[in-house]
């Protein structure tokens, strides 16, 4: 018997996915997010959390994907993966970012491609598999919200008409959260020049304690000295103040105490399961 009969058959390979279309706009706004490698699962997780609720699956997770690799905002995997994140060339929703539409395989092991993927030939052994993207307003797709069985599954249109309305929620607090972010870095850079035009050699423990009493937050006053001296702050009674000129400053920067308030007071979980069912409805 030759060689080549007694070799072993080779081990199917999983190929990665096309290159969506728009991939170099895709990634800018994935990394514009901002929320790649922050890890905020009291927030995200309730969008795991609702959709097992919604169909019925054992495994939900969310993510965004860059060029490299798919980083979790959030996950439920039975206990039987710990990971943040995970190469994109492994992973299944590389194929969902070419699609603004569910990506919904009732059984993965007759999928011509995702067949191959590890998660299916080894364990966990995943059968079912829906992902629902994440799609900007622009229509760049960032990422996806997915559901598992270990079994298959066919879902029921309500069912993935609700997947889809919570997906949109989720890319609509993303993306609130990355303009909130953005607005409020321009307001920084925006104090930051007028500091430096006015007072070319503030220092940055001083715009912080300016930062801190425009927010009405505790103010160490050690850093108040010179902003006292040029007319800033007033140093005269019991608690250091904003003069008519901090004032000014404060107003013409958008830095209102209740700017700051809204980001100290909102609950961890932003939106209640009841409000997002009701958004869904």
């Amino acid at each position: 018997m030759s060689a080549a009969a007694n070799r072993e058959p080779a081990l199917p390979v999983y190929e990665a996915a096309p290159l969506p279309a728009n991939e170099e706009a895709r990634i800018a706004r994935v990394h514009r997010s901002g929320v790649m490698d922050v890890h905020q699962e009291d927030r995200y997780g309730l969008y795991v959390d609702l959709a097992k609720l919604i169909t019925d699956c054992p495994v939900a997770y969310t993510g965004l994907l860059d060029e490299d690799r798919q980083f979790f905002l959030a996950k439920d995997f039975g206990g039987l993966i710990d990971a943040d994140e995970v190469p994109r060339h492994l992973t299944l929703c590389q194929y969902a970012l070419g699609t603004t539409q569910p990506l919904i395989v009732p059984d993965l092991r007759e999928h011509p491609k995702l067949k191959n993927n590890p998660l299916v030939t080894d364990s966990p052994h995943w059968v079912f598999w829906g992902a629902y993207p994440l799609v900007s307003n622009d229509g760049l797709v960032l990422g996806t919200l997915c559901t598992v069985d270990y079994k298959p599954r066919v879902m029921a249109p309500t069912q993935v008409q609700r997947m889809q309305s919570l997906a949109n929620n989720l890319t609509l607090v993303i993306s609130l959260q990355m303009e909130e972010r953005d607005a409020i870095t321009e307001r920084m850079s925006r104090l930051a020049k007028y500091f430096h035009h006015a007072h070319p050699d503030v220092h940055p423990g001083e715009m912080a304690s300016f930062l801190d009493l425009c927010a009405g937050q505790p103010v160490d006053t050690g850093q108040l000295q010179r902003l006292a001296e040029w007319g800033i702050v007033t140093l005269d009674g019991k608690q250091p103040d904003l003069t008519a000129k901090g004032r000014e400053i404060q107003s013409q920067h958008g830095l209102h105490a209740s700017t700051f308030r809204r980001h100290l007071i909102a609950p961890k979980k932003a939106i209640e399961i009841e409000d997002l069912f009701a958004m869904m409805e």
